[in-house]
């Protein structure tokens, strides 16, 4: 039986969609909750927030107090330290903005596609997004990443409803998705739409429809009122930033191998054409569906590939597009894949809806959209059970100290480690670092209970009279390197 000549089964196809993208939401919101900010990247932005909201300085992200972070634009900080604001500093609060920004994006996408294709067209695509690993993943992360599907996404339908629809409301919204972009992660943002826009019109011949359903003027203006007075702000507050941030992040970062300019992370130098497998990996269990589907029925993909109104064309270039755009970076990470996942959702939600689909066909597409919620169910279940599986997160350790009750102005100290933003999330900053006894003694001189923590294999550069004196609380795994709690009573030294 076909689902679509029998209203029956489309109706419960709604529901049974429904219910499988509320569990994928519950899911998402456990793992939100229990998951600690792992470091570097999502303690890294979560601690820029809480110092935000901490010093009031709305303008300049801080990497430490009084030290800009030049790195990425602004907007994902506001929300996530707007929202710590609301519900106070913790994982769940600082994670939300992403969380509704995917919300947000799925609801773009299903949008379009019923505006496009119809009603089980929205479904699928619902399905398939939401259902997506990397999407997954990306709805409860602390980056800019989230922002930044969303900005590409507003723009990219708006440019479809604004081209063929002729709507003038979202031919306003198409320049604000680019405004908003360059607050979520700069230039790119507006690049990767251009490019799909350029590409789509050129091979169409839609100039003319360009200059006349686009307001170039009044939109140009709106993007610019959106996104130039932070960065006139920010250059103004701390010169240089225009220069590193636009140069450094946005041309040496791709074309430089091994750059040596970056000043806040590691430079991750991978053979040029990664991103395709990080695309590859990140549409799963959809590449095992699709591949599957491609090795028996192959032949089939040309006659479902037609389209009068150029909506197959669009998608393919925006899901293909920032692909292409990375292949030959040599400096690239997997979320470099997440602004191509709505057009490939779209365009997977397209064949399936052109394929007549079976009811035993309908489940297996709603039981593979479950695939990864589950996943990240037992993951979580499985930290309940032996949390220090989770080697990169100070939180254990934190969590420890204040288990200990410590004092108003005792000291947690960290000895000849570098302060991982986790420790400082979740101590509110108050950890310090110090590299040799004499920094200690200091700290320790406050006639107050203090606290270290120091790596097991430098436990020897501690002088002997001193650590006769502390008490060892507890060990705990992080990088690779066994930390060790320790208790210091009232020291003179």
């Amino acid at each position: 039986m076909s689902f679509q000549t029998d209203k029956e089964i489309q109706q419960k196809f709604f529901s049974y969609t429904l219910f499988v993208l509320v569990v994928l939401l519950i899911c998402r919101l456990i793992a939100n909750y229990f998951f600690p900010l792992f470091d570097t990247t999502e303690s890294r932005y979560a601690e820029i927030a809480r110092k935000m909201l901490e010093t009031g300085n709305w303008v300049t992200l801080q990497q430490d107090y009084g030290v800009p972070f030049w790195a990425k634009p602004p907007l994902s900080i506001w929300l996530s330290a707007f929202f710590m604001q609301l519900l106070g500093v913790n994982e769940f609060a600082v994670r939300l903005p992403g969380l509704l920004l995917s919300v947000g994006v799925l609801w773009l996408v299903w949008g379009v596609a019923k505006k496009q294709s119809g009603s089980m067209a929205a479904l699928f695509s619902l399905l398939t997004l939401a259902g997506s690993l990397y999407f997954f993943l990306d709805a409860g992360t602390v980056m800019t990443d989230p922002a930044l599907l969303f900005c590409i996404t507003l723009a990219s339908v708006s440019f479809w409803h604004a081209m063929v629809y002729e709507n003038k409301i979202w031919s306003y919204a198409f320049f604000a998705g680019l405004g908003l972009g360059l607050l979520a992660k700069g230039p790119i943002a507006v690049v990767l739409v251009g490019m799909v826009v350029f590409f789509w019109v050129l091979l169409r011949n839609e100039w003319l429809n360009l200059w006349k359903r686009l307001p170039w003027f009044k939109g140009t203006f709106l993007l610019l009122l959106i996104a130039m007075p932070w960065y006139v702000l920010a250059e103004l507050r701390t010169p240089g930033f225009l220069n590193y941030f636009i140069l450094g992040e946005h041309f040496h970062r791709f074309l430089t191998p091994g750059w040596s300019g970056d000043k806040y992370g590691i430079v991750h130098h991978v053979p040029k054409g990664t991103i395709w497998l990080y695309a590859i990996a990140g549409i799963f269990p959809w590449n095992i569906i699709a591949g599957g589907w491609l090795v028996k029925h192959g032949k089939m993909l040309p006659s479902l590939c037609q389209s009068e109104d150029g909506w197959l064309i669009y998608l393919t270039l925006w899901m293909i597009t920032p692909l292409l755009f990375f292949t030959f970076a040599s400096n690239i990470i997997y979320p470099y894949v997440f602004p191509s996942l709505p057009a490939f959702a779209l365009l997977f939600a397209e064949i399936l809806n052109r394929l007549n689909l079976e009811l035993k066909h309908l489940k297996w597409v709603l039981i593979s959209s479950l695939l990864c919620g589950v996943l990240f169910l037992a993951v979580v279940f499985v930290l309940g059970v032996k949390p220090d599986v989770v080697p990169n997160t100070h939180k254990p350790i934190i969590t420890a100290w204040l288990n200990q009750n410590p004092t108003a102005g005792s000291h947690l100290v960290y000895w000849g480690y570098k302060t991982d933003f986790s420790a400082e999330f979740y101590s509110g900053g108050q950890v310090k670092s110090v590299k040799n006894p004499s920094e200690l003694c200091k700290l320790f001189s406050n006639h107050l209970e203090n606290y270290l923590v120091i790596n097991s294999k430098e436990i020897q550069q501690i002088p002997g009279e001193l650590l006769a004196k502390l008490t060892p609380i507890n060990k705990f795994r992080v990088h690779r390197d066994t930390l060790i709690l320790f208790y210091s009573p009232v020291l003179s030294c």
